[in-house]
């Protein structure tokens, strides 16, 4: 029997915790579309790679706390919590941000399709301010 979309998206998370990014990739299509506040809209893996890593080597322990995971059909919705700490540098298009030590504990949502096996469509949903205002780089961005 093959792997239920909730499956495939809760395999996501789990290879995300563990830092194992290429297990996390593992889960998406090739042709994958990406949405997120800070990003935009982006077709295919490397965009995704580079945005995870991104994220992994800020926050080395960030990891997403699900509180709800529902399966409709081929979508899978989840909301939670993204949390961690800032103990990394942060790739910006502007250049490295040194980290501020501080702690990350943002709510978000996420909205996956699954089409054979694999994660064609990940949307993210979040407050892009609030997450700048705990990483502690308002201050920076009023600069």
């Amino acid at each position: 029997m093959s792997e239920s979309p909730i499956q495939c998206v809760s395999r996501f998370y789990e290879s995300f915790e563990r830092g194992d990014i290429d297990a996390a990739l593992s889960v998406f299509s090739v042709e994958l579309e990406t949405q997120d506040p800070g990003m935009g809209t982006v077709s295919g893996l490397e965009p995704f790679r580079e945005y995870l890593t991104t994220f992994k080597r800020a926050m080395p322990d960030a990891r997403a706390i699900v509180e709800r995971m529902l399966e409709a059909g081929d979508t899978v919705i989840v909301e939670g919590r993204f949390v961690g700490g800032f103990t990394g540098p942060l790739a910006t298009p502007e250049g490295e941000v040194a980290p501020s030590g501080a702690k990350v504990d943002l709510r978000f949502a996420d909205v996956s399709r699954v089409r054979a096996g694999k994660i064609v469509s990940y949307h993210t949903y979040y407050d892009q301010l609030g997450l700048f205002d705990q990483l502690g780089l308002m201050g920076e961005a009023a600069a």
